[in-house]
């Protein structure tokens, strides 16, 4: 230790250089008698140095804590052997490959004598304590493996935590694994920049805005720790009255991150800083001491286990709060390791107790599934029973529909028995009909009431055709159109046109089918198209010919034309005043809501439109 071996001088404006101390050493005093001087002033020291002639390692380590930039001048006699540059704040492309932050490498030879200078200059506002330690880089390196193992090992753990617990959340999606991962990366993060680790690994050539992180971390794992005890221990819905003083807790530490970033930024003092974290460490410790009063006898044996962890933290707390308040900017040497323990602890504790909740859950859960069986058991043997008496009912209610069955069975026979006789008397008296008109034709003289009494024929024939139709359709055969029509043109034809000069020409598709309530009227109209016309349009015409064509326009809507060639229609006009025709035509397609249009082009022309 060379504190005692120092002289030193305060260089308040910092505008001295080492060789006018060089030359002059009476300026500087014995390092126990200077005056207590401003923290950030610079500061000389100086001491002589003389290495054993003996000495095998021809290399010497100088090294500090925590000392924001220093200057290393070392000379022999009135020559400068060499000047290095360090220091906790300097940039990495200030220092030599060699040397460190915090130390440097001494190229001292064997039997020598040399004057080191150091110029220190200390922006944190903290007081400088110039604990310089000069040793063999073996014995300075084996320090640091130790520092560093023990550094891996707990930060190792700690990552090897995060890794668990963000896997966790990941596939559980369970909300408290997210803040205990909070609550794991702020606190190790806040380890790894108090070690200088995060500074050297993202901030090398500015290791002051790197420092600013640090303290941000810790609030940042203490958010995490809020709201790992807020949800594990369902403080919002259990203690409304003290949740309502404990949800001020993020505001107060967005504030006091606000707080720090701004005055260590602005002013670089972090010794005001570490002032104001020390008052509020109280306040902290005072929250947490009340909500394990508040909820402790509350708590189940799971949740006792998070308890434990704030327990520890609060230790851990109070014991880097001691070793700042009496130690100040030293503390940073320890704060690393109780940081890394304390994470261990709380992590361990916690999965602990989560651990013991799912099994009182699986527990309870076994309970639950008992009870659960249990219920529907019973239910199943209700089920059972009201199976059983519903079969009965239903056994009942066979019987019944069988018995109705038979007798719907005899009362339908019965019925088409009545169907089959009346049909039958239908076209017998139908037939009788057009017997006797057919028999009184031959002597009927007057050629109207021959006219009249053959049109009736027709329509008899019509009758009898579409009554033969409907007891097909009612014995499961459609009505084709097409056949139909074939049929009562012939008829109508040998009644009219003996000679058979006229031709008829159907293009009726043969998968038109007709329904029992349009078969009627259809008939009708057409028994009355074809007499009009063989009665009234092809008087001395020489090529007579009717024109029948029908299609489909869409699923429910069908087209019928009906045309003939003949040469006049005036007679025919003048016919309709004492027959029933074209208004009987109109009045059945008005029944079956179609509509009718007539053109006179080449002969008359008939086109229906009715819906199917």
């Amino acid at each position: 230790m060379l504190k005692s071996h120092f002289l030193a001088l305060e260089d308040r404006k910092g505008t001295l250089s080492a060789t006018e101390l060089l030359k002059n050493p009476s300026a500087l005093v014995p390092l126990d008698a200077l005056p207590k001087g401003s923290p950030t002033s610079y500061y000389w020291l100086r001491t002589t140095l003389q290495t054993s002639k003996m000495a095998t390692d021809p290399g010497q380590v100088l090294s500090f804590t925590n000392l924001s930039y220093v200057d290393v001048f070392l000379y022999q006699g009135d020559s400068l052997v060499s000047h290095q540059q360090t220091g906790a704040f300097r940039g990495r492309n200030y220092i030599s490959e060699t040397d460190g932050r915090l130390y440097v490498t001494l190229p001292l030879e064997p039997g020598k004598t040399y004057s080191l200078l150091l110029q220190v200059h200390h922006t944190k506002h903290y007081q400088p304590i110039f604990d310089f330690t000069l040793q063999t880089r073996r014995s300075y390196y084996r320090k640091v493996r130790v520092k560093e193992s023990l550094d891996a090992a707990l930060q190792g753990a700690v990552c090897i935590f995060f890794v668990y617990t963000l896997l966790s959340w990941l596939v559980t999606r369970y909300r408290l694994y997210l803040w205990l991962l909070i609550f794991i990366t702020g606190l190790g993060l806040y380890a790894i920049s108090s070690a200088g680790y995060f500074i050297d690994w993202f901030f090398p050539d500015d290791p002051a805005t790197g420092w600013l992180f640090n303290k941000h971390f810790l609030d940042f794992g203490m958010l995490g720790l809020y709201l790992l005890v807020r949800d594990f221990w369902k403080i919002r819905s259990n203690y409304p009255r003290y949740y309502a003083w404990l949800k001020w807790m993020p505001v107060l530490l967005l504030a006091s991150s606000v707080t720090y970033i701004l005055i260590e930024y602005f002013t670089g003092n972090y010794s005001l800083t570490n002032t104001i974290q020390l008052w509020e460490h109280p306040l902290f410790m005072a929250l947490a001491i009340s909500a394990l009063i508040t909820c402790w006898t509350n708590l189940n044996h799971a949740q006792r286990y998070l308890a434990y962890g704030i327990i520890v933290i609060g230790c851990t707390g109070l014991a880097i709060t001691i070793t700042s308040l009496f130690l100040h900017e030293r503390s940073l040497a320890v704060a690393p390791t109780f940081g890394a323990i304390a994470i261990l602890c709380v992590f361990l504790l916690f999965a602990t107790g989560l651990k013991e909740e799912m099994r009182q859950h699986e527990v309870a859960k076994q309970a639950v599934l008992k009870e659960f069986n249990n219920l529907q058991q019973h239910q199943n043997i209700i089920l059972e029973k009201k199976v059983e008496e519903r079969t009965e009912e239903l056994k009942i209610s066979n019987r019944r529909l069988q018995k109705q069955k038979f007798m719907l069975a005899e009362r339908n026979a019965k019925i088409e028995t009545l169907i089959n006789e009346l049909n039958h008397r239908v076209k017998n008296n139908l037939q009788l009909l057009y017997s006797l008109l057919s028999l009184q034709l031959p002597i009927v003289k007057d050629g109207v009431s021959r006219d009249i009494l053959k049109g009736n024929i027709g329509k008899i024939r019509a009758m009898m055709l579409v009554n033969q139709k409907l007891f097909n359709f009612e014995n499961g055969h459609n009505v084709s159109l097409c056949e139909f029509i074939t049929e009562l043109a012939v008829h109508l034809q040998k009644i009219y046109d003996t000679k058979g000069q006229t031709r008829i020409q159907q293009n009726i598709p043969a998968g038109i089918q007709l329904s029992d309530k349009h078969t009627l009227s259809f008939g009708l109209i057409l028994s009355e198209l074809f007499t009009n016309t063989f009665k009234h349009a092809f008087r001395d015409h020489p090529d007579p010919c009717i024109r029948v064509e029908a299609l489909t326009l869409s699923d429910h809507l069908l087209q019928f034309v009906y045309a003939d060639n003949g040469n006049c229609l005036c007679e025919h006009e003048n016919q309709e005043k004492f027959t029933m025709g074209i208004p009987l035509i109109k009045d059945l397609t008005r029944q079956m809501n179609g509509q009718m249009t007539v053109s006179k082009d080449k002969g008359l022309s008939y086109s229906f439109t009715i819906p199917v």
